[in-house]
């Protein structure tokens, strides 16, 4: 059987602490600061989205409502207007 290459060992370096592996650093606070600031900006604009959405919501379900109020007194005016006309013939 063929002969397999050698495989190197692995030189793992295990000196890493905790707080490198985070992230975690006096250089990365600034910009962990400008994620938490972005992160706040994200869920205020989510929050007022979805506000947005429930009052456009609102504001459809008020709209459908009088376009069947119009189109239910539209179908009633032309009957009386009809009733007008021929009453006031005889």
């Amino acid at each position: 059987s063929p002969a397999l290459p050698e495989i190197p060992a692995a030189e793992l370096d295990l000196t890493f602490s905790f707080d490198t592996i985070m992230g975690f650093s006096k250089f990365s606070e600034p910009q962990a600061e400008k994620v938490q600031k972005r992160a706040s900006n994200v869920m205020k604009l989510t929050q007022e989205n979805e506000k947005l959405k429930e009052e456009l919501r609102a504001m459809t379900a008020r709209l459908e409502a009088a376009e069947r109020k119009r189109q239910e007194l539209a179908s009633r005016f032309p009957k009386q207007q009809q009733n007008t006309t021929q009453s006031s013939r005889t």
